[in-house]
């Protein structure tokens, strides 16, 4: 680049072989020197204007770039604003063209990002709006009137995330309750009885939406087929077992039995009508058998009260028992006591089988004692012996825990109902103290027996000499007596 006085030589030569040459053309025409003169100044005025209107035009190319340099920094300052960005510094060092070109750059750098912005805002929003549509949900809040920043994009975006996931849930959840509701009502032979149970089974999968109230309506309603099907199985149960006892009291053939049950096998209502018209067909067969029945009743509950270990005070309470006016009155009462037995027994029956684990135990060491004294088990042969004091250790070892762990069961029990559980009409401890008493009593007895036994028999002895233990053989005709020696045989 010139330098501005290289700039001036440069005009001024240009000027000065241009006016030469306006000089000769003007010789060569014949122009005067006045007239010379002046049109030399028209040149000079020419080339003022020409360089007055060449500043103007650069002043106006300058005044521009300075307002559209304000305009960029306007909008790149607004944009970093709106999208909460700091202000964007330039470089002072830059020129204007290099500053204008600068912020328009940045300018449209954040135009484009703030474009994309709202775009993506727009995608989630949709599929927001989408979500919240189906699973009646508010949708995400962005404050209006700003550009979304790019913490309230990615959060929106984790917001629709997690939506997706808890409708994806919803759906997968909806899909199998679907099916289980279906099978429970098929089972059951029912039909839909409400509005929302009719849009559970019979609309389109896609059409159910997937609402907080209505997954949890879905949930109560699977919940009550499931507690209406276990308490119909319960009740087809109940009546199976009230027909099973009709039938053994009345002797029912298995015949006529098999022919019933077949096809009964489910919890459906059909069966559980055909079930109370055969209880109530037995049931007046069974008042026309009263006696027989209430004989078979007493049996029945004459298992119950030993199961329950109740004592004679505690079965005489139940003066019924012994009444022989057989009426169906008697025959109720019967019933009702087997059923409050059962029922006790049933409530109770943990507690029951340990203690009948504890008098089973009890039983075999008594009856291990017993082979213990038998004068005659030596004759045993093939190791019983061993496998009899093997059992024996057995159940020594085994009997104390045992009668400790029902003690303290039926101690907490005591505690938490307050009262004693009775066992032969006493307290548990006083009933297995009594077993004991009544052992030792017997092992006394039998002790001062064997011992009069023994004294009675050594009585006779003295009077009548002792008797052999063993019989005599018996010797052949010509048995020596003595075996011969080695002398006698030579």
């Amino acid at each position: 680049m010139s330098s501005p006085s290289q700039l001036r030589d440069e005009l001024a030569k240009c000027l000065e072989s241009s006016m030469q040459k306006f000089h000769n053309i003007w010789l060569d025409i014949g122009i005067c020197e006045s007239q010379q003169k002046q049109r030399s100044e028209t040149v000079v005025e020419h080339l003022r204007n020409l360089l007055e209107e060449m500043v103007q035009e650069e002043e106006m190319l300058r005044s521009q770039i300075r307002t559209r340099i304000e305009k960029y920094s306007k909008e790149v300052r607004e944009l970093c604003e709106d999208m909460s960005y700091p202000d964007y510094q330039f470089k002072k060092s830059y020129s204007m063209l290099q500053t204008e070109k600068d912020l328009k750059m940045r300018m449209e750098t954040l135009s484009n990002e703030k474009a994309e912005r709202f775009r993506k805002f727009n995608h989630f929003k949709d599929q927001d709006q989408h979500l919240c549509d189906i699973m009646c949900l508010t949708p995400y809040y962005i404050p209006s009137g700003s550009t979304p920043t790019l913490e309230q994009l990615q959060a929106l975006e984790n917001h629709v995330a997690s939506l997706k996931i808890e409708k994806d849930k919803r759906f997968h959840e909806f899909v199998n309750s679907k099916k289980e509701i279906i099978k429970l009502f098929s089972e059951m032979e029912k039909s839909p009885e409400t509005e929302f149970a009719r849009d559970v089974v019979c609309e389109s999968d896609s059409t159910f939406q997937l609402s907080t109230e209505n997954m949890k309506a879905l949930k109560v309603l699977k919940v009550e087929l499931e507690e209406e099907k276990e308490e119909m199985k319960i009740k087809v149960d109940q009546l199976w077992n009230k027909l099973h006892v009709l039938w053994d009291r009345l002797d029912i053939g298995e015949s006529e039995r098999a022919n019933f049950s077949k096809g009964k096998t489910s919890v459906k209502e059909p069966v559980v009508k055909a079930l109370k018209e055969e209880i109530s067909r037995c049931e007046k067969l069974k008042f026309q058998n009263i006696q027989r029945f209430v004989e078979g009743l007493r049996k029945e509950l004459t298992e119950w009260w030993d199961k329950c270990y109740y004592s004679q005070q505690q079965k005489r309470a139940f003066t019924a028992f012994k009444s022989e006016n057989f009426t169906e009155e008697l025959l109720q009462l019967h019933d009702e006591e087997v059923l409050r037995m059962k029922t006790y027994y049933e409530k109770h029956h943990e507690l029951f089988e340990d203690i009948s684990k504890w008098a089973d135990l009890f039983k075999k060491m008594l009856e291990h004692e017993r082979k213990a004294n038998d004068p005659n088990r030596f004759n045993n042969r093939g190791g019983k012996l061993l496998l009899e004091e093997k059992e024996r250790k057995k159940v020594l070892k085994e009997l104390p825990k045992v009668e400790e762990d029902v003690k303290a069961l039926i101690a907490d029990w005591e505690k938490q109902h307050e009262k004693p559980f009775l066992v032969d009409g006493r307290r548990f401890v006083d009933y297995i103290e009594k077993q004991w008493a009544t052992h030792q009593s017997s092992k006394i007895i039998e002790k001062e027996e064997r011992n009069k036994a023994r004294a009675k028999l050594m009585e006779e002895e003295m009077i009548y000499g002792s008797k052999p233990t063993t019989p005599a053989k018996r010797r052949f005709i010509g048995t020596p007596s003595k075996t011969p020696t080695n002398k006698q045989r030579r």
